[in-house]
């Protein structure tokens, strides 16, 4: 639902980031990939188009919420 650009580090654009276009267990891969490195992997733009299909998909809502990602009881 959400396309955001992401820039490479070279500068250029890539192709805008569409979070419906992947699986939810991908989705939840890119958080646990962010959250374990200390730069940022992918922006946080991007970081909240992820959070809001695996909201929207009802998807590791547990898991979200244990990262701090989702405030408790929002879903």
């Amino acid at each position: 639902m959400q396309n955001t650009q992401h820039n490479s580090k070279t500068g250029k654009d890539n192709a805008p980031f569409n979070a419906e276009e992947f699986s939810s267990r991908k989705l939840m891969d890119l958080v646990d990939q962010n959250q374990h490195r200390e730069r940022l992997e992918i922006d946080t733009e991007m970081l909240m188009a992820v959070v809001t299909e695996l909201t929207q998909r009802r998807h590791y809502l547990r898991e979200l919420r244990d990262r701090g990602l989702l405030a408790p009881r929002a879903y």
